[in-house]
């Protein structure tokens, strides 16, 4: 009696297990749903499924079906070994007859290993004569693979993740691949919410199309990364050029801040504000040409905080709503525009400190040193529109980027051909 009632208890507790077994996958299914890991948890619900199968095969044969206990020990056998089977040959799924392992990627994100190079056609001068014996080149490796896109290299990485070169094998055409992992990032309970706010808000931003704003291809999720597809850039940001050493002429910053100006004014009259608005996320090209990115990415983790219990945001750029909580307009991003005016003319930020606090306090209560005492060559008029864009309450700053980019023409055809 008692040996019977600790085989029923034994049952009960399997049956427990796969209850919370269950509920595991519920969760983990609604947060993973379509990528591979929610594949590879179907897979192990399945070999779970078959093991549960065997479980219970006792308590089916002795009421419904009574066989003799060889019998039954062989049949549970047999479904264990079904089991591994499926867990084994679903499992190859993940090793074989894809172009881009996971684990290529993964190395391709922690080391930024750029994939073999295409090979180059031969012209005719280069052919080789038809007596000639003809030695046939390698077909190069499959490169790594993030959606549609072929990995090319890594192009460096962000707050938020890395981005690559990549290739769209469809369109034959380069992209930059910036990747974001938000359950990296962010609280758990958020990160659902955020995403679904992410790709809303890239397709958005999708539909600009601007000279001075980068141009969205794509948006997805592959490996547990969520990825934008964009424009591919030959440059570099402007981080480079805020360092004293590195800075550019009076003119070719006032032409610099003018396309942004351009840009902002743009995505405004879209009801798009960029709230980030950093040397980071301003590209020069190698013709001198200016483009915005990031649009959008920060609006979908604003006021979101990290796991660390860090906000999202970049506080020495922040203008004194945004730091206070408050409704943006287009004039927030006119005022972080001032920042980067100031650090490129003078290689030094107007609000500084050494934590937050400090930062928010200088920006909302401080008037930065002129920017004369660190850059003297810096004339009257462009002291006056850097002024007006670093103006803390709203009705003295520029009432849009419209206008503290008409400004800037007007003051850089003045200066001329000034260098």
């Amino acid at each position: 009696m008692e040996a019977n009632l600790n085989y029923w208890m034994a049952q009960l507790l399997i049956l427990v297990f796969y209850i919370m077994t269950l509920v595991v996958y519920s969760r983990a299914r609604n947060e993973y749903i379509g990528g591979k890991i929610g594949k590879a948890i179907n897979l192990i619900l399945l070999f779970l499924l078959v093991l549960f199968i065997s479980d219970i095969v006792d308590y089916f044969f002795i009421v419904l079906m009574p066989l003799a206990e060889d019998t039954i020990l062989i049949i549970k056998i047999l479904l264990r070994l079904v089991a591994i089977c499926v867990l084994f040959f679903g499992g190859l799924r993940f090793f074989a007859g894809r172009t881009a392992p996971a684990e290529v990627i993964r190395q391709t994100v922690a080391l930024g290993v750029a994939g073999p190079k295409p090979p180059v056609e031969q012209t005719a001068a280069q052919a080789p004569a038809a007596d000639k014996t003809v030695v046939v080149a390698k077909k190069p490796k499959a490169m790594p693979t993030l959606g549609r896109y072929e990995i090319l290299g890594q192009l460096g990485r962000g707050a938020m993740g890395i981005v690559y070169k990549g290739r769209d094998p469809k369109l034959n055409r380069l992209t930059a691949i910036k990747t974001i992992r938000f359950s990296d990032e962010f609280d758990e309970s958020q990160v659902e919410t955020i995403k679904e706010h992410f790709y809303r808000e890239a397709e958005v931003v999708a539909r600009l199309s601007h000279a001075n704003i980068v141009t969205i291809y794509d948006v997805g999720e592959d490996l547990d990364l969520s990825y934008l597809a964009m424009e591919y850039l030959e440059g570099e940001n402007l981080e480079k050029f805020t360092t004293k050493d590195n800075l550019f002429s009076v003119k070719k910053v006032i032409d610099v801040i003018a396309q942004v100006c351009d840009a902002l004014a743009y995505a405004h009259q879209h009801d798009i504000i960029h709230r980030d608005i950093k040397p980071a996320n301003i590209m020069m090209q190698k013709d001198g040409a200016v483009k915005v990115t990031d649009f959008g990415i920060a609006r979908a983790t604003t006021s979101t905080r990290t796991r660390t219990g860090i906000i999202k945001g970049t506080p020495y750029y922040m203008s004194p709503e945004q730091t206070q909580g408050k409704e943006l307009t287009g004039q927030s991003d006119v005022f972080s525009l001032g920042v980067v005016f100031y650090q490129l003319l003078t290689g030094k930020l107007p609000f500084y400190g050494d934590n937050m606090a400090a930062i928010m306090y200088q920006t909302t209560s401080v008037e930065p040193e002129p920017a004369t005492t660190h850059n003297p060559a810096i004339n009257k008029p462009t002291l006056a529109i850097l002024k007006r864009s670093l103006e803390k309450s709203l009705k003295d700053r520029y009432p849009d980027a419209g206008k503290m980019g008409e400004h800037l023409r007007l003051l850089s055809k003045k200066m001329g051909t000034e260098q």
